[in-house]
C-alpha cells in the first residue's frame, strides 16, 4: 500500500509537474503575445496621432505642434524597433516592413511641413499625391498586422484554458487514488493556477490602463470608442459624445508644488471625472494633463453639453494638496459621432480642436464647429507667433509701444501720453494693432498681452521719471482683465518692480468692457483707484445704454470718442449733432467731477472749438502721431508749442 501510494504520489507529481510546465509555458506565450498585441496597438495610435499633428500643423504651423509631431513619430519608431528586436520571426518581418513604411511616411510629412513653413503652396499637391496615400498604406498594413496578432493572442488564451482544464482533470483522477494526497496536491496546484491567472489579468490591466490614475489608456479608450461608433445608426435614438479635457493651471501646480502634487491633481481629476459620468461612461488619461471622456449612449446633444458643463464645474472646485488649496480648471472640447466624424481618430481630432478653442477662450466647454475650428492659415500663424512671443517674454522686443501726447488746452502743457502697441514682425514688417489685436481677443491672449504691455509701459514711465519727465502713462486694458482675480495684484507688482508711482499710471477702459459685467468691473476699478491709480472711460458715446451706469463708475477721466471729434473743425456754427454731443459730453463729465479728453483731433479748428467748449485735454494727429519712446520728449514739446501758439492767437487783441 505504501509502495502503491508512493507510486501514485510519484505518478501524480509527475503529471502535476508536466501540467504546470505546460501551463507556465502557455502563460508566458500568452503574455508575450499580449505584449506584442499591445505594442502594435500603441504603434497604431502613435501613427494616427502623428497624422493628427501633421493636420494640426497645416492649420497651426507652430513649434509646439512640430515638437508633438516629432515626439509621436519617435514613439512609433521606437515601438516598431522594439517589436523588430524582441518579436519572433513573423513579428520581426512585419515590424521591419512597417518601420520602412513609417520612415517613408514620416519623411514625406517632414517635407510637407517644410513646405508649409516656407508658405509654399505645393504642399497641398504633395499631401494629396504622396503624404495621404503613404499614410493610408501604412495604416491599412498595421491594422492587418494588429488584427492577426490579436487573433493569435486569443488562440493563446484558449490554449491556456485547455491546458488548465487538462491539469484539473488529472488532479480529479488523483483524488480517486489518494484523497489526502490529491487534496494537498490540488491545493498547491490551484494556488499556483490562481497566481498565473492573476498575473495574466495584471498584465492585461497594465497594457490597457494608465498606471498613475488607473483609468483607461489611449489604447483601451480608442477600442471602446470604435465599438460605440460601430453600433451607432443614422437617425437613431442615441448619440455618442466624445470629450477631450485639458487641465488649466496644472503646469503651475507642478512648477510650484512639485511633481508629487501634480500627480495628486491628476488622480483627483480622474476620480472627479469618473464619478461625474458614472458607470455608463468611459474616462481615460491620454497623457500629461489631458483626459478623454466617452459617453456611448447619450439621449440628446443638449444632455451631453449639460454633462460637459458638470465636468468642467467639478474640475473648477479647489484641489486640496496636503491641506493647501490649488486652483485648477478645465477646458473641454466636445464632438459627436456621425455628426462630427465616423471614426475614432477623426472624432478625437475634432474634439481636440474644440478643446483648444475652449482653452483659448479661457476655459469652459466648446462644441466642434467646422467653420470656427478651421481658420485661415495666416491668422493661425499670427496667433501661434503671438502666443510664442508672450510665452517667451518677447526676448527680441517685437511688441513695441508707441506713445501719443495728450495736451492740456488751458495752458498747452503736455502732461501725459497714451501707449499704443505695434508689432515689429521679422517678416511682415511693422504691423498695426488692427492686424493682430482681434486675433488676441478671439483666441484668449488679450489678458496676457495686456499685462505684458502694461509692464513695458510702466517701465518706460519710470525711465522718463528718472530723466525728469513725469509723464502720466495711459494703458488700454482688455475687458477680460476686469474679471481676472489677479488684476489688481498684477498692476501693483508691475508698478513696484518698475518703481513708478501709482498716480503716473492711468488705465483706459472702454464703455463696452465696463458694461459687459458692470458689478465686477466697478469693483475692480474701485480697488485699483484705492491704490492711487487713475481710471479713464475710453470711447465715450459708443457704449453706454444708460447714463445711470456712467454715474456709478468710479472714474477720473472721460475720453470722447474720435467719431464725434474728427469733423468738429468743419462745423463753423457749432450746431451739428456731433458738436452738440461733444459739448454735452464735456458738460456731463465736468458735472460728474471728471476731466475730459477729446481724442482723434485732426486739425487746429477742432482744437479751437474744443478749447471754446472748455474741454480739458486733446489728443490726435493735429498735435502728434504716436511715436517711439525715444521721440516722446520732442513730440510733447511740438504739441505743447502748437497749443500754446493757438492760445496766443485766440487771446491776442484784434
Amino acid at each position: 500500500m505504501t509502495a502503491a501510494l508512493g507510486a501514485v504520489l510519484l505518478a501524480l507529481a509527475a503529471y502535476v509537474i508536466q501540467g504546470t510546465v505546460h501551463t507556465t509555458r502557455a502563460t508566458e506565450q500568452q503574455s508575450h503575445v499580449l505584449k506584442i498585441d499591445a505594442l502594435f496597438s500603441e504603434t497604431r495610435i502613435a501613427i494616427a496621432m502623428e497624422e493628427v499633428n501633421l493636420r494640426h500643423y497645416q492649420i497651426e504651423p507652430s513649434v509646439a505642434v512640430k515638437q508633438r509631431f516629432d515626439q509621436v513619430g519617435k514613439s512609433a519608431d521606437d515601438l516598431l524597433a522594439e517589436l523588430a528586436a524582441t518579436g519572433p520571426g513573423q513579428t520581426r518581418e512585419d515590424a521591419l516592413r512597417l518601420r520602412a513604411e513609417h520612415d517613408d511616411f514620416h519623411a514625406l510629412a517632414e517635407r510637407q511641413m517644410t513646405l508649409i513653413a516656407e508658405s509654399d503652396s505645393t504642399h497641398i499637391r504633395l499631401d494629396r499625391l504622396e503624404v495621404t496615400p503613404a499614410f493610408y498604406i501604412l495604416q491599412d498594413d498595421i491594422d492587418e498586422v494588429s488584427r492577426t496578432v490579436h487573433e493569435a493572442a486569443q488562440k493563446q488564451v484558449e490554449q491556456l484554458r485547455l491546458t488548465q482544464l487538462r491539469l484539473l482533470i488529472g488532479i480529479v483522477v488523483g483524488f480517486g487514488v489518494g484523497l489526502t494526497l490529491a487534496a494537498i496536491v490540488l491545493r498547491i496546484v490551484l494556488g499556483h493556477q490562481r497566481r498565473l491567472v492573476e498575473q495574466a489579468e495584471a498584465s492585461r490591466q497594465q497594457a490597457l490602463h494608465d498606471p498613475l490614475t488607473g483609468l483607461a489608456n489611449r489604447t483601451l479608450f480608442a477600442s471602446r470608442t470604435k465599438v460605440a461608433l460601430a453600433g451607432l445608426l443614422p437617425g437613431g435614438d442615441r448619440h455618442v459624445a466624445l470629450m477631450i479635457v485639458d487641465l488649466n493651471g496644472f503646469k503651475a501646480v507642478n512648477d510650484t508644488l512639485g511633481h508629487h502634487a501634480g500627480d495628486q491633481v491628476l488622480q483627483e481629476a480622474g476620480r472627479r471625472l469618473s464619478d461625474a459620468v458614472g458607470a455608463d461612461g468611459v474616462v481615460a488619461r491620454l497623457g500629461g494633463d489631458e483626459f478623454a471622456v466617452l459617453l456611448p449612449r447619450v439621449a440628446t446633444v443638449s444632455a451631453a453639453r449639460e454633462t460637459a458643463g458638470q465636468l468642467v464645474e467639478e474640475l473648477r472646485r479647489d484641489f486640496l494638496l496636503d491641506g493647501r488649496p490649488a486652483a485648477v480648471s478645465g477646458s473641454l472640447g466636445l464632438a459627436f459621432g456621425l455628426m462630427h466624424g465616423t471614426g475614432e481618430d477623426e472624432l478625437l481630432r475634432h474634439a481636440d480642436a474644440a478643446m483648444y478653442r475652449a482653452k483659448a477662450n479661457g476655459g469652459g466647454v466648446e462644441v466642434y464647429d467646422v467653420d470656427t475650428d478651421t481658420e485661415m492659415p495666416e491668422r493661425m500663424q499670427l496667433f501661434a507667433e503671438l502666443r510664442t512671443l508672450l510665452e517667451t517674454g518677447d526676448p527680441a522686443a517685437q511688441l513695441q509701444l508707441h506713445y501719443q501726447p495728450q495736451v492740456r488746452l488751458s495752458d498747452g502743457a503736455a502732461t501725459s501720453v497714451e501707449a499704443l502697441v505695434r508689432w515689429q514682425h521679422p517678416e511682415r514688417g511693422l504691423l498695426p494693432p488692427a492686424t493682430f489685436l482681434p486675433i488676441a481677443e478671439q483666441r484668449g491672449l488679450e489678458v496676457r498681452l495686456t499685462y505684458h504691455l502694461l509692464g513695458e509701459a510702466v517701465r518706460q514711465g519710470a525711465r522718463w521719471l528718472a530723466e525728469g519727465l513725469p509723464y502720466a502713462v495711459a494703458v488700454n486694458v482688455s475687458p477680460r482683465c476686469l474679471i481676472d482675480p489677479d488684476f489688481t495684484a498684477v498692476i501693483l507688482a508691475a508698478l513696484r518692480d518698475a518703481g513708478l508711482p501709482p498716480h503716473l499710471l492711468r488705465l483706459e477702459l472702454t464703455e463696452t468692457s465696463i458694461m459687459a459685467d458692470p458689478d465686477r468691473a466697478v469693483s475692480a476699478i474701485r480697488e485699483v483707484r484705492e491704490h492711487g491709480i487713475s481710471v479713464s472711460v475710453d470711447d465715450f458715446g459708443t457704449g453706454f445704454s444708460s447714463l445711470v451706469q456712467l454715474r456709478l463708475v468710479p472714474a477720473d477721466e472721460l475720453k470722447i470718442d474720435r467719431t464725434f471729434v474728427r469733423d468738429l473743425g468743419s462745423d463753423l456754427s457749432g450746431t451739428t449733432p456731433d458738436a452738440v454731443m461733444v459739448r454735452s459730453a464735456i458738460d456731463l463729465g465736468h458735472n460728474l467731477g471728471l476731466s475730459v479728453v477729446a481724442e482723434g483731433v485732426e486739425d487746429l479748428d477742432a482744437l479751437r472749438s474744443l478749447r471754446a467748449m472748455n474741454c480739458d485735454y486733446a489728443q490726435g494727429f493735429a498735435l502728434s502721431r504716436p511715436v517711439p519712446a525715444d521721440q516722446v520728449a520732442d513730440a510733447c514739446a511740438r504739441a505743447q508749442s502748437i497749443v500754446t501758439n493757438l492760445i496766443t492767437s485766440i487771446t491776442a487783441p484784434a
